[in-house]
């Protein structure tokens, strides 16, 4: 076999850290190096390709020509063997899974169906990581995620769930002290209460009713529905809830429905995991009983599922 022409793998190490973080500083402080051991080795890559990879007449690792057409490469071949050792590596947490999960799908939907899984699977250890109002996968401080999608992002695998359907809800005490609330229209005199990082929930819902822009609570917003919705308990104002998740609150009357109009999120809830790690068999496994639970979950219409790859 003809051997590989290869540069020192250290200095492409250097090479890629400076060049991912723009200086040479920061690259010695990832790698536990000087920054004149970064430079040593940077300045070794560069007589071995006979190019300079960087412009240094500034205080920025600034990439020259030949180092913005070779770095893209270099980037390319130290993800795959990041990722392809991360499938390949035994991890000590074999049986140990991190769900990054937003509180109120935890607390309303997830936790209360969690003893089936793990009845299916005694030896498996399950940790719920609920401090999250982003909506992105967290892949480096969780296993898989139950998230409301908002955009996908390379490298990761994504699975439908189901599309919430969105609906105002408050307490009867509310409805008897302001009066009879009978159309969209009469919403907007009063206080609409709203998860900040999910506005357009009510603009979606006052647009399908027909309603322009309105404006929101100037004094109360929230960072889960959870404590939208409890609010709303307190007879504090409207809220928009999310459903499935105010379902025992609707059913025991702690909260109505005042205006008969759901409308479908624009966004599906899904499944997260890393795209490598889609096959590990603690990660099937809770993907294929999660889409089973909501299969089975009769306050979630059939017509709102899709389950198939995203």
């Amino acid at each position: 076999m003809t051997k590989r022409n290869l540069p020192p793998l250290r200095a492409l190490t250097a090479f890629e850290a400076a060049a991912r973080l723009g200086s040479f500083r920061r690259a010695a402080d990832e790698l536990g190096l000087t920054r004149s051991a970064i430079s040593h080795q940077i300045k070794a890559l560069e007589e071995v390709l006979g190019v300079d990879l960087f412009s240094r007449d500034g205080k920025r690792a600034e990439l020259s020509g030949p180092g913005l057409i070779y770095f893209p490469a270099v980037r390319e071949a130290f993800d795959q063997i990041e990722s392809q050792t991360q499938v390949i590596r035994p991890r000590a947490s074999g049986n140990e899974l991190t769900v990054q999960v937003y509180v109120t799908v935890a607390m309303k939907w997830l936790l209360p169906r969690l003893h089936d899984f793990e009845r299916r699977h005694p030896n498996m250890r399950v940790r719920l990581s609920t401090s999250y109002f982003h909506w992105d996968f967290d892949a480096e401080n969780a296993d898989v995620a139950i998230i409301l999608a908002r955009q996908r992002t390379e490298g990761h695998h994504y699975r439908n769930l189901f599309r919430s359907r969105l609906k105002p809800v408050c307490s009867p005490d509310y409805l008897a002290r302001v009066g009879k609330i009978e159309t969209p229209q009469d919403l907007l005199r009063h206080k609409l209460l709203y998860v900040y990082s999910a506005e357009e929930d009510w603009r979606l819902w006052l647009k399908a009713a027909g309603l322009g822009e309105t404006k929101l609570s100037a004094t109360l917003a929230f960072d889960s529905y959870l404590l939208a919705q409890e609010a709303a308990v307190a007879g504090q104002g409207i809220a928009m809830t999310i459903g499935p998740y105010a379902r025992d609150e609707l059913a025991s009357g702690r909260l109505v429905q005042p205006v008969d109009l759901e409308v479908p999120h624009q966004h599906w809830w899904t499944f997260a995991c890393r795209a490598t790690d889609r096959l590990l068999p603690k990660v099937k496994l809770f993907e294929d009983w999660l889409v089973e639970q909501v299969a089975g979950d009769e306050d979630i219409p059939a017509a709102t599922r899709e389950m198939s790859d995203a």
